[in-house]
């Protein structure tokens, strides 16, 4: 085939390899003649009129150059940028640092024991501690700089790699924005002033706040706020100081390196990094461990020979956060109640971050739990419950309580909520009242089973129904704890009197049951465990009652007292008095019919009295000079509780408080009192006078004993009959022939005194006619010449039988005597 001009739709085309030339030329001059070609030479300035003879052009410019001229672009990026720098400083300037947050405000508050330093619990919503920088110890602060923020001390409140890495993040993951990016001072203003929501505009404005806090705070200001404010997990745990204490169970101050180093390697992601949490954890806790220490290696912050040394520590697991589980529950309820009381909010008590010290004792707190634990029944004793309170006498303060086994299981607390019949534990203060009166120990009443005079109501009878004696002393009595001498007592001194004793030591005024009966004494009335300590309490500080309470102290977090308690006690009772009481209490647990002799194992000086309601309510209550506890046992469910009888516990029919409740006192005193000086209490007074009132009841008469003869060296002269009848008999019936003979009117008595009678006692008689002979001094009251004085009852059977509360008035003493 020819290789040739090809026609192609009416036009000649020239082949791709051979162009004729006069084709050519011939083009090029159709071109010039319609004034353009394919391709344009353009000549300019002068050249622009020189046509073919003209120098050639510039070439055309291509791209962006044939829009905007370097210089202009120059000019534009000026401009705009000029305008960003701008509009970062407007923003920049408009940008407030807010209000921190609540959560930065919010602080755990701590509560202490009395020693101030020892932590008994929290109030919480988050748990977390502030502590000054300087308690933080470098390598702590070194391993969190490796691990977070290299460069935090040279940046300007931010870290632009960080940043950049963030953003390289962002594109990948599909405009996700994650958690990343961020040097330590973007992570303390989130979380000090800012929000966690995951947005731009969180972003940003955490970025302008960052560079504004960075100028305007020290960089060591920051690194604190930020170590007491970040999160490390479990539950709610915030700031190192509450972390050290959870993962290694010591305040960070005394952290190793180590545990410094796994501080900074939990707090990236503490669901993450917790070791404890299984074997993955572990495997990214050991790895990002290694990480951490080569950025302190890297930083110059460990030595090389004490990273090749290092090695990861073990983590304590997590521990139940449940402030108020145990027993020790029961303590925190009760402080916040007081601090509740004192007029600060729940707020506060929540997130204040207040130091609370309490009066608890830890050793003596441990003491008392490990006494219920270890003396407490364990055969049949389903539903039993023991409360039990000690007492400081000097300021009222509670050293110890056990309110139950756990205040989650069990709310109601059975030291402080349980209001419970006191039983024969007030029968101190109708002792009291009777002093009070010019009563003394040595006057006697009632002892025998049942007792039971008219106006009485229900006769009362002494436990078992035991018989003690027509008459028997105070002293006695109360070691005993017989019940009818005691009511025999109220009666005569009206029951409003031992009332008024019972709320002078600490009943409150509206205890149930605290009525003007005579039964009063026999505790009718309701009290609950720690006011039962508190009134014991009153007697060994010799009669100064002071409230009980348990918080001493509130500060805020800046240090300023919230507040305190400054107690005052008061005078409510004549030392004499108490130290007559306190005489009568320490044969209760020396004597030796005492009903609460198993406290003699104390082996120090000490007083007490049980008491046990109808089987339902078991005491006891006891003190030293140095403390008062009381001891509480009921059974059965719900709030009120003593609805079952304890009967039956150990298999034994009677429950009475000299069991139990005594052994529980006695090995939580023998704890508490250990290493505490033996102090002796006060003597005993002798207050008052003996007296023997009127009997309520009829006594039962004892045969008249026949006379000896007279001798011959007696002067057997006596009275007339009227001697005889109110000296010989009044003196006789009363004090088992104290004053006066039973034989009437030839021989008036010792105790006959003058004619009528009336005159009974001083004297006794002398060897006059108004003396008595041999017999009836002698051996009834006097000496052979009668000048015994009838206050010494007697050689013979005035000393034993009633001879003990003769007095100065024959008359009167003969109508209240007792046969």
């Amino acid at each position: 085939m020819p290789i040739g001009p090809m026609r192609t739709s009416g036009r000649l085309r020239p082949n791709s390899r051979h162009r004729d030339a006069d084709v050519t030329d011939a083009g090029r001059r159709a071109n010039a003649a319609r004034g353009g070609s394919r391709r344009r030479y353009a000549a300019h300035g002068k050249n622009a009129q020189s046509g073919a003879a003209g120098k050639a052009g510039k070439p055309r410019k291509r791209g962006w150059r044939k829009f905007v001229s370097f210089k202009a672009f120059f000019l534009y990026f000026l401009g705009f940028t000029c305008l960003g720098v701008i509009g970062i400083g407007v923003v920049y300037a408009w940008t407030d640092i807010p209000e921190p947050n609540d959560f930065a405000l919010s602080e755990t508050t701590i509560v202490y024991y009395s020693d101030g330093e020892t932590e008994l619990g929290r109030f919480n919503a988050e748990n977390r501690e502030s502590v000054d920088l300087s308690q933080i110890p470098e390598h702590v602060r070194n391993a969190v700089l490796a691990a977070e923020d290299r460069r935090f001390y040279s940046n300007p409140g931010f870290d632009p790699a960080g940043i950049a890495r963030a953003g390289l993040n962002f594109v990948r993951s599909g405009g996700e924005i994650d958690g990343g990016g961020s040097g330590i001072t973007q992570q303390y203003v989130k979380n000090y002033y800012l929000t966690q929501d995951q947005s731009w505009d969180r972003k940003i404005n955490e970025l302008f706040v960052s560079i504004k806090i960075d100028q305007q705070l020290d960089k060591d200001d920051i690194l604190a706020s930020y170590l007491n404010t970040i999160w490390y997990g479990r539950d709610g745990l915030y700031g190192v100081q509450t972390a050290a204490k959870s993962y290694f169970g010591k305040p960070v101050s005394e952290t190793t390196l180590e545990e410094g180093i796994a501080l900074a390697t939990i707090l990236r992601s503490p669901h993450r990094y917790d070791p404890t949490l299984g074997p993955e954890n572990t495997e990214r806790f050991e790895a990002r461990f290694r990480f951490v220490l080569d950025g302190m290696l890297a930083m110059g912050t460990v030595a090389p020979e004490e990273a090749r040394e290092a090695e990861p520590p073990e983590v304590q697991p997590r521990q139940d956060q449940n402030r108020l589980g145990g027993p020790n529950g029961y303590l925190l309820q009760q402080v916040e109640k007081e601090m509740r009381a004192a007029g600060i909010d729940e707020a506060e008590i929540r997130t204040g971050g207040l130091r609370v010290i309490t009066t608890f004792d830890k050793d003596a707190q441990e003491a008392a739990v490990r006494a219920v634990e270890e003396e407490r029944p364990t055969e049949s004793a389903e539903g039993v419950r023991i409360g039990l309170a000690a007492v400081r006498p000097e300021d009222g303060g509670v050293i110890a309580m056990y309110g139950g086994p756990d205040a989650v299981e069990q709310s109601f607390n059975d030291a402080i909520d349980g209001k419970q019949q006191a039983g024969s534990a007030f029968k101190p203060f109708t002792l009291i009242a009777a002093l009070e009166e010019g009563i003394s120990l040595e006057s006697r009443y009632w002892g025998n089973s049942p007792f039971d005079p008219p106006e009485l109501g229900p006769p009362v009878n002494n436990q078992n129904d035991a018989d003690y004696g027509e008459a028997v002393d105070l002293v006695e009595s109360m070691e005993r704890s017989i019940n009818t001498a005691f009511v025999d007592l109220t009666m005569q001194l009206g029951p409003s009197r031992v009332v008024d004793a019972l709320i002078r030591a600490g009943v409150p005024e509206n205890a149930e049951d605290l009525e003007n009966d005579a039964r009063v004494t026999l505790g009718i009335g309701k009290v609950s465990t720690v006011e039962m300590a508190e009134i014991y309490a009153t007697l060994a500080a010799g009669g100064r009652q002071t409230d009980w309470y348990t918080v001493r102290r509130v500060t805020d977090r800046g240090g300023n007292v919230v507040h305190s308690v400054e107690p005052e006690p008061k005078a409510v009772f004549d030392a004499a008095v108490v130290a007559d009481t306190t005489y009568a209490l320490t044969q209760v647990v020396d004597g030796e019919n005492g009903t609460g002799h198993v406290a003699r194992e104390l082996g120090r000086p000490s007083a007490g009295k049980t008491g046990t309601h109808q089987d339902l309510t078991a005491w006891y209550a006891g003190y030293t000079p140095q403390l008062a506890t009381a001891v509480s046992f009921i059974r059965g469910e719900g709030e009120a509780g003593g609805t079952e009888s304890l009967r039956g516990i150990d298999g034994e029919s009677s429950f009475p408080g000299g069991r139990y409740p005594a052994r529980i006192w006695t090995a939580f005193m023998s704890a508490v009192l250990e290493d505490e000086e033996v102090l002796e209490f006060p003597e005993r007074a002798d207050v008052g006078e003996p007296v023997n009132p009127e009997p309520t009841e009829e006594p039962t008469p004892e045969p008249t004993r026949e006379p000896e003869p007279p001798r011959e060296e007696d002067d057997v002269s006596g009275g007339d009959e009227s001697g005889a009848d109110e000296g010989g008999n009044q003196g006789g019936n009363q004090g088992g022939n104290q004053g006066g003979n039973d034989r009437g009117g030839d021989h008036s008595g010792d105790d006959g005194g003058t004619d009528d009678g009336t005159d009974q006692g001083d004297d006794g008689g002398t060897g006059d006619e108004s003396g008595g002979d041999d017999e009836n001094g002698d051996v009834w009251g006097g000496n052979q010449n009668g000048n015994q004085n009838g206050n010494d009852r007697g050689n013979d059977r005035g000393g034993d039988e009633d001879g003990t509360d003769q007095g100065d008035d024959g008359t009167d003493e003969g109508d209240a005597g007792w046969d």
